[in-house]
């Protein structure tokens, strides 16, 4: 083969080789962005459960305090709602 001609081939197959590494890189760019969206999303979904999860926590805490305040025992709102004497003293302790 005559040096023209392999260079000739050479360029060609370099430009080649740099429209795939321009695709690898857009497919790794688009896969990342992708991958960062979807975390995003699945974060704020988890930051809007946990959000939630805290206001029930928070609101049983203020309606067994409130009833204490009002007289019942902690058997009492135990039996009232159906829920075990000690998470009733491990709530009103962890707030």
């Amino acid at each position: 083969m005559d040096a023209h001609i392999a260079s000739i081939l050479y360029k060609k197959s370099e430009k080649g080789d740099v429209k795939v590494c321009r695709a690898l890189d857009e497919m790794f760019e688009e896969s990342t962005n992708k991958g960062i969206q979807m975390g995003i999303k699945q974060g704020l979904e988890q930051g809007i459960e946990q959000g939630f999860e805290q206001g029930i926590e928070q609101n049983r805490f203020e309606v067994y305090q409130t009833m204490l305040e009002k007289g019942f025992s902690v058997k009492a709102i135990a039996s009232i709602f159906s829920v075990s004497e000690e998470s009733i003293k491990k709530l009103l302790m962890k707030i």
